[in-house]
């Protein structure tokens, strides 16, 4: 879909000019006490009146002025909520957006309301569902500023064509509800906000559910570390809060160091190899338009990266002589395709099958894994991780909200059972004693599952009906309130 983004959103072309204006601005000091701004013309100093002349007079300290701001009268009407998400767009993007313009973004206090009255067919974008009316909500989208293709613009013009289209075809129902949840990522939904505010006539039809999806580290019994990463859908959030900004972006830091440790722990130990962050990026795709540090599990990557290009080291020096008869050439493009592969998901996460397991390279490698990776501390048993956040980490932040909670809904969990249930035995005991665990932990946020997750659908491996069966077991044992999202299946066709 290609967007002329300066004809949909002529706002752009305003901010130019504003910032243009803004850059010939300077401050003239008089003294040290105050200062007059300067345009590039004069201006006469501030007459403050009888007011000010008296306090000066009777050294009355000065005290702000009572009567409200233009600001402050235009919110007066508006709840919380706008209120703050209006604070939020001034704060990042310099916008002076009035929170009525907001009203239309789903608050936590709506959705908390809603989410009762949602089930699997209401974001399960089947022919059925739609040709019924009973698909309206997508509740798990990715952009481009995590894992996922589309970008924000043609997101949010194909939302708006299926709410339009809904709407019309429900004019007494409920709007489509729509939730960006991009990975340990707030870009996306503040740009959202931000759009959705300069026109909200334009998005009357569809309610935009701010939310986000954070990952957190847990134990996993039936993994071959004792640990994983799993990711909590989080619904009703501030994007612009300071406290989960702070959140990811430590996050974030802390991915990145820990890449960068690890690599330079392993090229200290194999110089040979040459390993560096550059090559690292390269062989996992990821392109510096997008934040690798999104990518949940990193330091996984991180050691299939070492260990495969070790192997391709290895390897190489076997492959030469066997083919010193073949142009060089032919050599280069064998080892290309050992390291990287023509797709990520094709690098192996345990290369035991092309180097030995027992090696000093894999073994020195996985040592040095060990330590960056989720762990527990030998001297007082307490789970760490250097690069990503614990469960109570990220409770503690959510829990700072004023007023009403977000709303927390554990992500894909039929995936989360693999790391408590061994494959194939159809039971889910220990996982539900797992999230029963979260809820209590959760300070009254954990209240929904994801029964249906993009995810599923778009895994040829997963078997759908032992999907069902998990969901089925989930519903009777929890209690936990449904999410879902299938919104690319419902645009591209459903069946």
């Amino acid at each position: 879909m290609s967007i002329n983004i300066s004809q949909k959103f002529p706002i752009y072309k305003q901010q130019v000019n504003v910032e243009r204006k803004s850059l010939s601005t300077s401050l003239s000091c008089v003294n040290k006490d105050t200062f007059v701004p300067s345009f590039g013309f004069k201006t006469k100093r501030e007459n403050y009146g009888l007011l000010h002349s008296i306090r000066n007079m009777f050294n009355v300290e000065h005290t702000p002025e009572i009567n409200p701001t233009v600001e402050e009268i235009l919110n007066s009407n508006s709840s919380p909520y706008a209120v703050e998400l209006s604070k939020g767009v001034k704060a990042r993007f310099g916008e002076n957006i009035p929170a009525k313009n907001f009203e239309c973004i789903m608050s936590p206090d709506e959705f908390r309301k809603r989410l009762p009255e949602l089930n699997e067919k209401n974001f399960k974008g089947t022919t059925e569902n739609i040709v019924n009316g009973f698909y309206c909500a997508d509740l798990d989208y990715a952009s481009n500023f995590s894992n996922g293709k589309g970008s924000i613009y043609d997101i949010l013009e194909d939302v708006l064509e299926y709410a339009n289209q809904y709407k019309t075809n429900n004019p007494d129902g409920e709007k489509f509800i729509f939730a960006l949840t991009d990975r340990d990522s707030l870009e996306g939904i503040q740009r959202i906000i931000k759009i959705v505010g300069e026109n909200p006539e334009k998005f009357k039809n569809v309610q935009i559910l701010p939310a986000v999806k954070l990952s957190f580290t847990h134990e996993a019994p039936e993994s071959n570390i004792g640990f994983e990463n799993s990711e909590m859908l989080v619904y009703g959030i501030n994007p612009f809060s300071p406290d989960l900004t702070k959140f990811i972006e430590k996050l974030s830091s802390k991915r990145k160091a820990m890449v960068l440790d690890f690599i330079r722990e392993i090229n200290r130990l194999y110089p040979e190899f040459s390993y560096n962050i550059l090559d690292f990026a390269e062989q996992n795709s990821l392109k510096y338009l997008k934040d690798y540090t999104t990518v949940s599990n990193l330091y996984w990557r991180a050691r299939e990266y070492a260990e495969s290009k070790g192997d391709t080291v290895i390897r190489g020096k076997k492959l030469v002589p066997e083919k010193i008869k073949k142009d060089a050439d032919g050599i280069i493009q064998e080892l290309d395709r050992i390291y990287r592969g023509s797709d990520e998901r094709s690098i192996p996460r345990y290369s035991s099958s092309l180097i030995d397991e027992n090696s000093d390279l894999n073994r020195d490698i996985r040592t040095v894994f060990s330590t960056f990776s989720t762990h527990e501390e030998k001297e007082d048993g307490k789970v760490t991780s250097s690069a990503e956040s614990l469960y109570d980490e990220m409770v503690d932040c959510l829990s700072k909200t004023e007023g009403t909670k977000p709303i927390m809904a554990i992500s894909s969990p039929f995936y989360l059972s693999h790391y408590f249930e061994k494959r194939n035995t159809k039971t889910y005991d220990n996982v539900v004693k797992f999230i029963e665990k979260l809820q209590k932990e959760s300070n009254g946020m954990l209240v929904a599952f994801e029964s249906f997750s993009p995810n599923y659908r778009k895994d040829q491996y997963i078997d759908m009906d032992e999907v069902e069966r998990f969901n089925d077991y989930m519903r009777k044992k929890t209690g936990l309130y449904e999410v879902g999202g299938d919104f690319d299946h419902a645009l591209n066709g459903s069946t």
